[in-house]
């Protein structure tokens, strides 16, 4: 069955988000607050082999965009080899992966000779000590180096993801304006988010227009243009800069009108809200014996359910955690 992938709003879904694995090695307090950094295998994650055969059906459906995320993708077993599989899927033109960069040292090369083309790494601090208080582990340098070696390796795409936290983080907002200064790459600042996490508090939300204002004192930003369903960032410029800045308003300014997006999680549910609770058990279908053709029609079903509006501010809804949803 080939096709698009449009919801009763008429946005045509071309992206999917695959979560590989619960596993992490680390224990961000606004992700998996509590839960010490996870070693074990992967027992109870839907087969990659499974994933591999539920990525075609995507493909053909019209997904043009895979992004692997977890837990941590890098720590799966077998992740270089599926990343090279998932890349040679006929219809799949760019394949992404979201990490927090312990292990790119190392993986960096490999990943973007297996077929990877952008990297996202997850970044809150440039302070030692306090990125060993946010994510549980003294990793910092091996951060860096795992960038240093993603900028290396020739990647399409580089972004590095921080989660503002007022109190915790806030204050290193120059620091990571300035490494947009000398690296070509782009700096994302992102609203921490209302998930499951016991970690939310309102108190310390910081909005992007705060975030913007602080920017804007340390030179002239230019904003830049993007395809509209590029991503939820906006992307500016500062004056003297190699690389870029983006803006992701995922609370106060919410993107949902202009959503393209699908999750997978590590167990193969589908989920078309990140917030919406419903889910597909597609891992279920496809270990059970269903047809490629039923598994796509269950998509387009799903699809056509897909939220419209916010949905995160509903008392009803399901606030998940991240861990579980693949970021």
């Amino acid at each position: 069955m080939n096709g698009r992938l449009v919801d009763g709003f008429n946005r045509r879904v071309k992206y999917l988000r695959m979560s590989i694995t619960d596993r992490c090695n680390l224990s961000c307090a606004y992700c998996r607050p509590g839960v010490s950094a996870s070693r074990h295998t992967d027992c109870g994650m839907l087969p990659l082999r499974d994933m591999l055969r539920l990525a075609k059906v995507f493909a053909g459906l019209g997904v043009s965009k895979i992004r692997i995320t977890g837990g941590e993708p890098l720590l799966r077993k077998g992740i270089i080899n599926f990343i090279g599989q998932i890349s040679a899927i006929h219809g799949i033109g760019q394949v992404a992966i979201t990490t927090n960069g312990l292990m790119l040292n190392s993986l960096a090369g490999k990943l973007r000779d297996a077929g990877a083309r952008s990297v996202n790494i997850s970044l809150d601090s440039l302070d030692r000590a306090k990125y060993q208080s946010i994510t549980g582990h003294d990793g910092l340098g091996k951060v860096m180096s795992g960038i240093r070696a993603t900028m290396a390796a020739g990647f399409q795409s580089v972004k590095m993801n921080m989660v503002v936290i007022r109190g915790v983080n806030d204050n290193e907002i120059p620091r990571f304006v300035k490494l947009s200064r000398v690296m070509k790459a782009q700096v994302r600042f992102i609203e921490l988010m209302p998930t499951a996490a016991a970690y939310w508090n309102e108190k310390r939300f910081v909005p992007m227009s705060e975030v913007k204002s602080i920017v804007e004192n340390m030179g002239v930003l230019s904003r830049l243009d993007t395809p509209r369903w590029s991503g939820p960032a906006e992307v500016y410029h500062l004056a003297g800069a190699k690389g870029e800045l983006g803006f992701i308003s995922a609370v106060s300014r919410h993107f949902c009108a202009d959503c393209n997006r699908l999750r997978l999680t590590s167990s193969g549910k589908l989920l078309t809200c990140l917030f919406g609770g419903e889910s597909v058990d597609l891992g279920a279908m496809a270990g059970g014996g269903a047809s490629d053709e039923e598994i796509s029609v269950a998509i387009i079903n799903a699809v056509m359910k897909k939220n419209g509006v916010r949905n995160e501010l509903n008392e009803e809804a399901i606030k998940p955690q991240m861990v579980h949803v693949g970021g």
